[in-house]
């Protein structure tokens, strides 16, 4: 697993869903400390110094399975071998690697057997699971998953990055759907009011929305056919569908602008294409069509789940037929990592594209153009024959 540096200094700059920037953030942090001589006891996200200076990336891989495309996301903890210029290349550990604990302990000196930094140790691992069970690391999401796991508080906000505007903004219509599910499985109209109905809706909807536990929701829990001990995981991956479902409606319109760059010749291809040899014109031409049929892919695979979610959803709420939402919830982990895969990726691309713009224009010279290509490759996981791989795994 690697990618080469143009790859990584635009994974770095404009991979905002799939990028947590530890190193940065930490600056940011004791820069906010020192300017306004803060006395917040929440400091870096880690204890371990080396870890705070690490770059998390969430690296999509996909194959196909009888005939349909399955994803699985990696997370990768990158350690820059100069921090003056962290684009230079680095090492790298998977958050999933089974010699993990070895392997941090010899980069960092993170010590399981240092019975004197055991509580640091410990935070650290946790900090690093807590990561690695998000598909995406969209502040929301990272924000939603601190409060899952009770450490919101002992977070620096730095690490959100959102608004409480915005927060509201995304909030909103996701409580809406939950709290619709709820009335309706419960068996009070959404007319009904009254401070105990409320007050039992409140209940309902609190237990849900922080996914920590059912205590006190077992009946409803067990009414929509879920294990007890998938649960409170299966809650978060629904608010997280809600969640993609609220981002994609913003986000179509950019993808539709991407889609049709890259369908039209006169933008897609560079700006000297008809001065470079047959071969170079021919492999960005198989580049772009390949590029073209996993960004449909992708979309479609999107609208079919967000249809699939939908159609059970209202069958649900307005026909009282719970049949096929209780089926998709059964297996909202696994929609939910494919649209956080399908999502992010096309987010990257977006991003991507609107960078080299704002660097260079519409007119985009064979060099430039050449980099924008492998880095979009490399996000949609296709191979190309030019990429070299400079980051070790």
């Amino acid at each position: 697993m690697g990618m080469d540096r143009q790859q990584l200094a635009r994974a770095i700059d404009v991979g905002r869903a799939s990028t947590l920037n530890c190193f940065e953030t930490t600056k940011d942090i004791a820069g906010i400390a020192a300017e306004i001589a803060d006395d917040d006891p929440r400091g870096p996200m880690f204890r371990n110094r080396y870890l705070n200076d690490s770059i998390v990336f969430k690296v999509v891989e996909s194959k196909v399975v009888r005939g349909k495309r399955t994803y699985g996301i990696e997370t990768l903890v990158y350690f820059p071998y100069n921090h003056e210029n962290i684009y230079e290349g680095g090492d790298s550990i998977l958050a999933t690697d089974s010699r993990r604990v070895e392997k941090l302990n010899q980069k960092c000196g993170l010590n399981p057997d240092d019975e004197s930094r055991i509580d640091d140790f410990r935070w650290d691992m946790e900090m690093i699971d807590m990561v690695n069970s998000l598909p995406t690391l969209d502040p929301f999401l990272l924000k939603c998953k601190a409060q899952q796991t009770g450490i919101e508080e002992q977070l620096n906000p730095a690490y959100f990055n959102i608004t409480l505007e915005e927060w509201n903004r995304i909030q909103e219509p996701i409580r809406q759907k939950i709290e619709a599910l709820v009335r309706k499985a419960l068996g009070i109209g959404t007319g009904e009011a009254g401070a105990k109905i409320e007050e039992h809706v409140s209940k309902f909807l609190k237990k849900i929305w922080e996914a920590r536990d059912i205590e006190g929701i077992e009946d409803f829990v067990h009414s929509m056919d879920m294990p007890d001990d998938r649960a409170p995981e299966l809650f978060f991956a629904w608010k997280a569908i809600c969640y993609y479902q609220v981002q994609f409606s913003e986000v179509e319109p950019e993808l539709r602008k991407l889609f049709t760059w890259i369908g039209d010749p006169k933008m897609s291809l560079p700006a000297d294409f008809g001065g470079l040899r047959h071969e170079a014109q021919d492999q960005i031409r198989r580049e772009l069509k390949l590029l073209r049929s996993r960004l449909r892919e992708n979309y479609l695979n999107i609208l079919q789940t967000l249809k699939n979610y939908e159609d059970s959803y209202r069958q649900f709420i307005e026909d009282g037929k719970p049949g096929g939402f209780k089926a998709f919830l059964s297996d909202a982990d696994q929609h939910y990592i494919d649209l956080a895969a399908c999502l992010s990726s096309n987010a990257h691309a977006i991003n991507l594209l609107q960078d080299q713009i704002r660097r260079t224009g519409t007119t985009i010279q064979s060099d430039q153009h050449r980099q924008l290509l492998d880095c979009f490759l490399g996000v949609f996981g296709i191979e190309s024959q030019t990429n070299n791989l400079l980051l070790a795994s």
